[in-house]
């Protein structure tokens, strides 16, 4: 009796044994399930495996938008539907979608190659402002500095938008680093002399009726998440990483924002989708450098922007994914937030005016959400989003909330988004796997080149004045 029970259990055993190698040889197969496991996937809320056929057709829109949108003097992609316009930001967002598209299979090396050999050839010519940083709006189909009505003009610096692309070029370097010395000389041409302080504490400057105005541009949230990406080159953006903050409740949750007023100080207090889940999508809130008292911090962050949209939904039944958009007539861009200036769900105009009629379900704030928290919430969202495109032209802003119409305005960063979205479920994970810039990198080698000083404030050079 004992003899036949031994046998059955040996069976079991090697039957579950059998089946544990086949589930591992599977996920091996599959490298997006590999990584799931390997990184305790178990716990993670996020979406992670491969891209099913429909979510592939969802990257192919978005990367429409590029295809259509591309300047073939420049390589710079427009930063609204054939508006020949973009920020350093945007800049930023292309390069993370190129990426995004070269390891979705949506484009080959060789047209990665000549798309991004283009890109880096105007990234390090483009003219800069007088300070010697870049400005914040660029012309696409030339280079040059202009207004939003495409005139030429030097309009000052955004440390914000300066963060976007220098970690989307430390991203690039890490998934390519046979480009690396070439993403490295775009940023050592900027001086960052103006742009960050003894203190670490990052500023901006704009043109206002003539003269230059420098101010503290970021706030709790975009403040942290510029100072990580200073952190990835080297410098130490202290001050960045600690803001002045309180805590507002809503539905019973304190969520931190700002502390300053946006009466004196003139920059908008927000809280949105965007600053929050970046920080996940590309460091799964670990960024390298940072201490773990902020990391605990981004994440808690994080997490409470999802809940609060998430409770909006259940209690008030008002589907909830806030983010910043633009629009095809005035206020032409509009900040939509969880909290804004004093209130819960304020919708801001850029020209500071209050447009509550204007919410909308943001379509890049629905594709963050959906991939890293895997919820009937963000199901529903997704549920109507999936059809807010136009296949021949990409992804759409989003709808709005008190109509349920569709914002028809078409943009890079939205379209980026969601490439960079669906570049994470694939992926398994957060898109940066390395840490800080390598001390034996042409850009450490050159910042640090005591004989040959570049002068423009770089990590290891004495805080000088430019040369």
């Amino acid at each position: 009796m004992l003899k036949t029970v031994s046998r059955k259990a040996a069976r079991v055993i090697l039957c579950l044994l059998a089946a544990v190698i086949a589930l591992f040889a599977l996920m091996r197969n599959d490298g997006a399930g590999w990584r799931w496991l390997s990184k305790g996937g178990w716990n993670t809320t996020a979406r992670i495996s491969a891209l099913t056929p429909q979510e592939r057709q969802w990257a192919q829109t978005a990367w429409r938008y590029f295809v259509n949108n591309t300047q073939p003097q420049t390589g710079l992609v427009n930063g609204n539907d054939k508006e020949p316009r973009v920020t350093l930001w945007q800049m930023g967002d292309t390069l993370i979608a190129l990426l995004a598209a070269r390891e979705l299979g949506l484009v080959h090396e060789d047209e990665f190659d000549r798309r991004l050999t283009q890109l880096l050839g105007t990234l390090n010519r483009l003219n800069l402002a007088d300070s010697r940083t870049p400005g914040r709006l660029y012309a696409t189909d030339s280079g040059k500095l202009v207004d939003f009505s495409g005139q030429t003009q030097r309009n000052g610096w955004s440390a914000r938008d300066m963060a976007r692309l220098m970690l989307a070029l430390r991203l690039v370097s890490e998934w390519a680093p046979q480009y690396q010395e070439y993403l490295d000389k775009i940023v050592l041409r900027w001086n960052f002399c103006p742009v960050i302080d003894a203190r670490g504490e990052l500023w901006s400057s704009s043109v206002e009726n003539g003269t230059p105005v420098i101010r503290e541009e970021l706030r709790l949230g975009e403040s942290e998440y510029a100072a990580t990406a200073f952190r990835l080159w080297g410098f130490n953006p202290e001050q960045a990483f600690a803001p002045p903050a309180r805590n507002v409740i809503i539905y019973d949750r304190a969520i931190t924002v700002d502390a300053r007023d946006p009466r004196t100080t003139w920059q908008p207090s927000l809280i949105t989708t965007l600053p929050a889940v970046l920080p996940g999508l590309e460091f799964g809130w670990q960024p390298p450098g940072v201490e773990s008292e902020t990391r605990q911090a981004l994440r808690e962050r994080a997490r409470l922007v999802w809940l609060t949209q998430q409770t909006r939904w259940e209690k008030e039944n008002v589907l909830t994914a806030r983010a910043d958009y633009a629009l095809n007539q005035a206020p032409w861009h509009v900040d939509d937030t969880v909290w804004g200036n004093g209130f819960a769900w304020n919708t801001l105009g850029a020209d500071g005016n209050y447009y509550p009629a204007l919410a909308q379900v943001s379509t890049k704030a629905v594709f963050a959400l959906w991939v890293l928290w895997d919820t009937p919430f963000t199901d529903a969202l997704m549920e109507v989003t999936r059809r807010s495109h136009d296949a021949e032209r990409g992804w759409y802003e989003g709808r709005v909330e008190a109509t349920g119409d569709v914002n028809r305005t078409i943009t890079l960063s939205t379209n980026a988004i969601i490439l960079e979205s669906l570049f994470y479920k694939a992926h398994g994970g957060p898109l940066f796997h390395g840490g800080l810039i390598d001390s034996a990198s042409y850009f450490n080698l050159r910042a640090t080149d005591v004989f040959n000083a570049p002068g423009r404030c770089l990590p290891g050079e004495r805080r000088t004045e430019a040369k």
